[in-house]
């Protein structure tokens, strides 16, 4: 997820259609724009790692959070560096954002969808890849890609 707060109005449809779609928002707002979990790699993510009880595992790429298997010691939500899980009281369960791979009926995820700013956009590493061919974004690129490899 790629996030160009310079478009943002802070209207927080983002954060309402997460809340709407997952019964909780995934996603904060700061002072002005929304933060969204960093997608770390399933191999390195601090919330994986430090989950006691492999609560927060891969699927198919995305790190999903097993509600069954969560016992809320909220190890994970410490270990984040961004501070991007949530608990669900309802589920008595955390939850971190799936880019709502676990959603019915989405196929993008609800916030892009709900963005009416055009403020998020949705990038794989493949596509970076090939933009960074382009040369009017390669200096952006390099460093976004850079800064992605340090994280993880």
């Amino acid at each position: 997820m790629v996030v160009d707060p310079r478009r943002c109005s802070e209207c927080e449809d983002c954060i309402n259609a997460c809340k709407k779609v997952h019964g909780v928002a995934r996603t904060k707002k700061t002072s002005t724009v929304p933060i969204f979990c960093l997608q770390c790699h399933p191999d390195k993510a601090p919330c994986a790692r430090i989950c006691p009880t492999g609560a927060i595992r891969e699927e198919d790429g995305t790190l999903m959070v097993d509600e069954d298997v969560c016992i809320l010691c909220r190890l994970c939500m410490i270990a984040c560096p961004v501070g991007m899980l949530v608990i669900d009281d309802e589920k008595k369960a955390v939850q971190k954002c799936t880019l709502c791979l676990d959603a019915e009926d989405q196929i993008l995820p609800a916030c892009v969808e709900a963005c009416k700013d055009n403020v998020l956009k949705i990038f794989s590493v493949e596509d970076l890849e090939e933009l960074k061919k382009d040369l009017s974004y390669t200096e952006v690129l390099n460093e976004a890609m850079k800064a992605y490899q340090e994280k993880l």
